[in-house]
């Protein structure tokens, strides 16, 4: 809770900072670049951290596909659920609501361009897995022992930029006023999502419905689930452990890919708890500052039900 709360207070005074300049007309040209220097120090670490873990390392060939088979079933569950629902609350595919008198401005929009998202997708897959080789090879333990304190300063910087760019491009209140309860309803959806693309994976899997919701019910928290799910069974908490951490990369790798061919709400709802944090920059650079807080948002809820969702699956 105390670090959920640091990061809504760095968010915030960036939001302030941006507000600033925004009224000065001061734009601030470097944002970008240095989001994405921190985006690459930060996917580096995580995977030095990932290449440095055995327990990773080792359970690749033995779980390793039936956590990724669960994961991308999740990820595709989410964005299904998701879009149906984008359609029905009356959202276009850029995050903005429309009328019917919009619908024809809508079809002629020329689509947002935020940077080089191919560039960065291929950034991302470079360095975590330069990453993974340097923490499994060659970095010091010292190195491994102070990273999670570099992601969150890293992750600190990226959302006080994160939040000068939501400040100086001045709309965020209007798109808030214009999206109303409609934001808070799609993190529950993408859970729902979620959960029943695993169950229906259970089918094929050789584990049953509860596990399936068990493993999927971390909703990419890989460092929470886990634990808890170690009472229940120590083979459903180490598959929990890998589509979480599953979840995490490749929410970072497709949420560019996901913006630009399936909508902008879709794409942050595929790492799940992450879109509030770690994935929350890929998802600002794919798409806009608005979409970010609304990432940002249902990341936050999604965080919270963990806990609750975890406890309840086991106790099916």
């Amino acid at each position: 809770m105390k670090i959920l709360l640091l990061y809504i207070l760095i968010t915030v005074i960036g939001c302030y900072i941006g507000s600033f300049l925004h009224r000065k007309n001061r734009p601030f040209a470097w944002s970008g670049k240095i989001q994405t220097a921190a985006i690459i120090v930060m996917v580096f670490t995580m995977g030095s951290r990932i290449g440095s873990s055995e327990e990773i390392i080792s359970s690749l060939g033995s779980i390793g596909l039936q956590a990724l088979a669960l994961t991308l079933a999740a990820m595709a569950g989410s964005v299904f659920f998701v879009s149906i629902f984008r359609r029905i609350f009356r959202f276009d595919r850029y995050g903005h609501r429309y009328t019917e008198t919009q619908q024809h401005a809508e079809a002629l929009k020329k689509e947002p361009v935020h940077g080089s998202i191919n560039t960065l997708t291929i950034l991302i897959v470079v360095f975590v897995g330069i990453g993974i080789i340097a923490g499994h090879y060659l970095l010091p333990r010292a190195f491994l022992d102070i990273s999670g304190t570099l992601l969150t300063v890293f992750l600190c910087i990226l959302l006080l930029f994160i939040g000068i760019d939501i400040g100086t491009d001045g709309t965020l209140i209007r798109n808030f006023r214009n999206a109303g309860w409609r934001v808070i309803v799609f993190p529950f959806v993408s859970i729902f999502g979620s959960l029943l693309a695993a169950v229906l994976l259970s089918i094929l899997l050789p584990f049953t419905v509860k596990d399936s919701l068990c493993i999927v019910s971390g909703l990419g928290w890989y460092s929470l689930a886990p634990a808890m799910l170690a009472e229940y069974s120590v083979k459903i908490s180490a598959l929990s452990f890998m589509h979480n951490v599953m979840r995490e990369l490749l929410g970072m790798l497709l949420i560019p890919i996901a913006a630009r061919h399936f909508g902008f709400i879709e794409s942050y709802s595929l790492p799940g708890s992450p879109s509030m944090d770690v994935c929350l920059p890929i998802v600002e650079r794919a798409t806009s500052s608005d979409i970010a807080v609304y990432s940002f948002v249902c990341g936050a809820i999604q965080s919270a039900a963990v806990p609750f969702l975890v406890s309840l699956c086991m106790a099916l």
